[in-house]
């Protein structure tokens, strides 16, 4: 009895001891679910969600960039990019021969040489981007050769349809698919949209599976800039342009057509220009904005701002006259007027005719620094433009503190400081837009992706400088400079024009260059009523012609031909700008 109660004890004991152990182990267990279920459930979903569950990046399209007519200038098409993993080019001993034998093949279909390629892939990477961006015909034909570690893979590319045109203004569009110059860069908040998402889960190989999709956020296409400019005019100015700057041996050059009731850019061209479909083909001075990112001293076209700080100072009038002798002295420093011996006798108007700096540089002496800085200032020299272009530059001037009588003297005539070519610009089509400054601008609207105006660029009043009857005395005298004087090579038959001629000396190593120079002619037609101011710039023309009147007013003129046939305004003066030829000096 007393052994059977033994093993009843023994029995029972075991027994409680096994229930403690199951009672602790289902303790550890519920702790355990807890702690998974409640405590770290964030976490442990997170991690299977990331092992399990992927984000896809849907790319936006980008929007269109079309000028003032709807033409597109810039938009996005289905595009092929060509990759590489060198690594798996050939393995082997004869790794090099395999990559530059696969560069020498690619080399026939990408704007690449074999032996750049061959480089790249003989880098043994596990990723190279050999092009972001080729045609979809040409994709398909290097998909076709099977070549090992090459792979082409379809994107959303950046096409510029018509090439070189406008290039500067547009810019391009970099392998990230933001914009890197121009409007692709200034608008490109606008023009990137927003990308979408796809959540979906994977295979064990991680491949999505679309039938399983988890969440999904369209890409937002994005808006479509405008631009003021007209593609035909655009085309017209660029050819005119390289026709210039070949004829003169020059090496760059500009045209800015603006409306000057508006502000509106009509045209802006450079030379040289580049491809933005080929942009990383393009060397840095090609991709210079010229009229809107240099600065370079104006020369005559800047006396208009001068001859506005005369006449408003009430020291002189058209009539006031002046003796040239072909130069003047200014505290011992002789400074020579272009034309040796001067013209004796001449009123103010002819000065501006003949481009006299003798003239030009002792109206600067007599109306004073002060008066001449505030005249500056008021037509927008001592601010970028604002045109809407990136690298938007600013002039450079002395301190008016520092101008001494023979710096100002020479800023008189458009020597001493430098400015922008669109500054100039905008700051002389105050004179043809009857003393009323308008801000420039290159954007007319952004529309979104169904073509609705959701912001237009309004026409603004930036200042006005000089009362419509100063705007008025200079106009004339603009006209009769075109008329009589050194702007005869930029006359249009059957149509009355105003201008300015220029011939700057550039500044070279820090000094002004004797054989330098930035020759010009600035001019607004058809008077009375401008419909266009134009500049033309030139810089560095090398050989016989280098005056603004031999370089830049033909050139002008062609441009001003086509601009009058273009907007149908019809042939309404006779004889020689209107009025009868008589003699005329030339250059200034």
């Amino acid at each position: 009895m007393k052994n059977l109660r033994q093993r009843h004890q023994s029995i029972r004991f075991r027994s409680l001891e096994m229930l403690f152990v199951m009672a602790m182990a289902s303790a550890w267990l519920i702790v355990r679910l807890v702690l998974i279920q409640v405590v770290h459930a964030p976490v442990l979903t997170a991690d299977a969600a990331s092992i399990h569950i992927h984000r896809l990046t849907l790319p936006a399209t980008r929007g269109d960039i079309v000028d003032t007519n709807g033409t597109v200038l810039a938009m996005d098409v289905p595009r092929d990019q060509v990759v590489a993993a060198p690594q798996y080019i050939d393995t082997g001993a004869h790794g090099k021969q395999a990559a530059m034998r696969t560069g020498k093949i690619l080399a026939r279909y990408l704007p690449f040489s074999a032996k750049l390629l061959g480089q790249v892939l003989d880098h043994k990477t596990a990723y190279a981007l050999l092009d972001r961006s080729v045609s979809l015909q040409v994709g398909a034909k290097i998909s076709a050769l099977g070549l090992t570690g090459i792979s082409v893979t379809q994107v959303s590319g950046r096409e510029y349809p018509n090439g070189t045109l406008a290039s500067q203004v547009l810019g391009m569009v970099g392998s990230s698919g933001n914009g890197l110059a121009g409007i692709e860069y200034a608008d490109n908040a606008f023009l990137s949209g927003h990308a979408g998402s796809w959540l979906v889960n994977t295979d064990p190989q991680q491949n999505p599976m679309p039938q399983w999709q988890i969440a999904y956020k369209p890409p937002v296409p994005g808006d479509s800039v405008q631009l003021t400019i007209d593609a035909n005019i655009e085309a017209v100015a660029q050819k005119w342009l390289a026709w210039g700057v070949h004829r003169a041996h020059a090496q760059s050059g500009t045209v800015i057509i603006l409306n000057p009731h508006t502000g509106a850019v009509d045209a802006l061209a450079n030379y040289p220009n580049f491809n933005p479909n080929n942009y990383y083909t393009a060397t840095s001075r090609e991709m210079v904005d010229f009229g809107v990112q240099t600065v370079v001293p104006p020369g005559s076209i800047f006396k208009p701002v001068t001859a506005s700080a005369a006449l408003t100072s009430g020291l002189y009038t058209p009539h006031s006259m002046f003796y040239t002798k072909g130069y003047f002295m200014v505290d011992g420093v002789r400074i020579n007027d272009w034309k040796p011996g001067g013209w004796g006798w001449i009123s103010f108007t002819r000065g501006l005719e003949l481009s006299s700096d003798q003239v030009f540089g002792e109206v600067a002496l007599h109306v004073g620094v002060h008066r001449l800085y505030n005249m500056v200032k008021a037509y927008g020299f001592n601010h970028p433009s604002g045109v809407g272009l990136p690298g938007d530059a600013n002039g450079i001037w002395l301190p008016e503190s520092q101008v001494n009588p023979v710096d100002l003297a020479t800023m008189g005539f458009g020597q001493g400081f430098a400015a922008t070519p669109i500054q100039v610009a905008a700051a002389d089509a105050t004179i043809a837009n009857h003393g009323a400054m308008m801000q420039p601008h290159i954007v007319k609207a952004i529309l979104n992706p169904k073509g609705q105006v959701v912001k237009k660029t309004p026409v603004k009043v930036e200042n006005r400088p000089v009362s419509a009857t100063v705007a008025q005395q200079i106009e004339h005298m603009m006209v009769l400079e075109a008329t009589y004087g050194t702007g005869i090579p930029a006359q249009v038959p059957g149509y009355v024009i105003g201008g300015k001629t220029g011939t700057a000396q550039l500044i070279v190593n820090g000094k002004t260059s004797s054989s330098d120079f930035a020759s010009s002619y600035l001019g607004f037609g058809p008077v009375p009523h401008p419909r266009f101011i134009m500049l033309v710039m030139i810089k560095h023309p090398v050989g016989s012609l280098f005056y603004g009147d031999q370089v830049s007013a033909p050139v002008w003129q062609h441009i001003a031909t086509f601009l009058f046939h273009y907007w149908g305004i019809k042939p309404y003066a006779t004889g020689n700008n209107g009025a009868d030829p008589r003699t005329a000096s030339k250059h200034g």
